[in-house]
């Protein structure tokens, strides 16, 4: 059995004193028109939010030119007794932000593109998997140095044949380093020269070692 109650006008619900509560008991509550709640905070005690929307407007109503103090807007996660975490806008530096421990915000977004448009901006940047370099090279700008430095007892292990470019002059000596490169193999045969600060010469192959033996 169903009822229908129906007004011409306004309908006003209020409590005596206008401070006590106002409960409706049903299975379901429809709403066919908008509704809109006028207090200070709204809160939705159900298990699972399901919401039609596609888009949920956040500081709705801003009458400023971008979120106006304290200058962000976002969604925060409860996390109980650990720290809460979140997701803003930051209006100040004009970014997108995030927080894994509820204090630092790092950039997740730079302009209008998603995620960090250059490595730069990842201060502890970590692979999750091997590194593709897709046809592309590992190069310095302004002529820096390329370090490659193993932590500790760490060692730099290449698991494949190294190729050498020839060069076309000698480079010049590193104090602390020797340097190996390659050019037109000389007396030595081997094409692979070193240089460091006291000497340079060309590392001698096998069969060139074998003659000078011989002849000396």
């Amino acid at each position: 059995m169903s009822y229908t109650q129906r007004f011409s006008n306004n309908y006003k619900l209020e409590s005596i004193g206008g401070a006590g509560t106002v409960e409706i008991e049903a299975t379901s509550l429809t709403v066919t028109g908008n509704l809109i709640v006028a207090g200070d905070t709204t809160e939705v005690n159900s298990t699972n939010l399901a919401i039609t929307d596609k888009t949920i407007v956040l500081n709705k109503g801003e009458s400023g030119a971008g979120v106006t103090s304290p200058f962000h807007s976002g969604i925060e996660i409860d996390r109980g007794t650990g720290t809460n975490v979140g997701l803003r806008y930051f209006e100040t530096d004009n970014k997108w932000q995030i927080t894994n421990d509820g204090t630092s915000w790092a950039n997740v977004l730079s302009g209008a593109s998603v995620g960090i448009m250059n490595v730069v901006e990842d201060i502890t940047p970590q692979l999750g998997g091997a590194l593709d370099v897709n046809g592309q090279t590992i190069t310095s700008a302004s002529n820096g140095d390329i370090i490659i430095d193993p932590n500790g007892s760490g060692q730099l292990k290449i698991n494949h044949e190294v190729s050498l470019q020839n060069q076309g002059s000698d480079p010049s000596a590193t104090a602390s380093y020797n340097k190996l490169y390659a050019k037109t193999p000389g007396n030595g045969g081997s094409g692979v020269f070193f240089v460091n600060s006291t000497s340079s010469d060309e590392l001698v192959s096998k069969t060139k070692a074998m003659v000078f033996a011989l002849i000396f």
